[in-house]
């Protein structure tokens, strides 16, 4: 059976096995990163819940989990930033 660590953030959790032990969307496979992404791209927050087909609320709290762990979630992007890097290099 997965661990499954609850936050302080509603709708955010983290579940052993599932997108690598990131935080997520309770009950998606849509990352906090994800969200970040978006965030950090210009997206408005009708515009990322469209595009993940995510409610205002989950789109609010995701955000507010990147806002207290900014640290960890941005070396989440930077990780998968480096990883298209080298794959688009290869």
């Amino acid at each position: 059976m997965a661990v499954i660590a609850k936050t302080n953030h509603p709708h955010i959790i983290c579940r052993e096995g599932v997108c690598s032990g990131e935080p997520i969307i309770d009950g998606l496979r849509v990352t906090v990163r994800h969200v970040a992404t978006f965030y950090l791209q210009g997206e408005t927050i009708l515009e990322i819940a469209d595009a993940l087909n995510l409610t205002e609320a989950q789109v609010f709290h995701g955000l507010s989990y990147f806002f207290d762990h900014r640290g960890e979630i941005s070396a989440l992007i930077a990780q998968e930033e480096q990883a298209h890097a080298g794959f688009i290099q290869d």
